[in-house]
């Protein structure tokens, strides 16, 4: 978070261009944008935060300036999840990030990461440097193996 007076540069879910395919998907648990979503096979209409083993990496959840009383800029379950399938858009970094353009990997708790080891290879490439937001590109669902 910025220091009162000065706006942070970017926040998560935030898009980054204005090349990018976006779709949308109810999301079966809640969604925090600039977070992976995953689809468990033979449910094409739904997504979910959390990976499970067999799952398929659809996109990121991007910002949304919708919000309720009890969350902001979270989507809730059931809501209707906008998804980043291609594109460029900020995300929370797992540790810093200073070998940009290199590959991105996805972790259980929905930060990226340069490391491979533990991690979901989501077919995504970081395009920053950062130490807490980065901006990572990504083309397209990808089966995770």
């Amino acid at each position: 978070m910025a220091e009162y007076g000065t706006m942070s540069p970017a926040f998560l879910g935030m898009l980054y261009g204005t090349d990018y395919v976006i779709d949308s998907f109810v999301c079966t648990e809640a969604v925090s944008p600039g977070k992976p979503v995953y689809q468990t096979p033979g449910s094409p209409g739904t997504v979910h935060a959390t990976y499970v083993s067999g799952d398929v990496f659809v996109g990121i959840a991007v910002a949304s300036q919708r919000s309720t009383v009890n969350s902001v800029g979270v989507y809730e379950a059931h809501e209707v999840v906008n998804v980043l399938k291609e594109g460029s858009v900020w995300v929370a970094v797992a540790s810093t990030v200073s070998t940009a353009p290199t590959a991105a990997y996805a972790t259980a708790s929905g930060t990226f990461s340069v490391t491979a080891s533990g991690n979901y290879d989501v077919g995504a490439l970081f395009r920053t440097n950062g130490s807490s937001l980065a901006v990572v590109e990504i083309h397209g669902p990808k089966v995770i193996a």
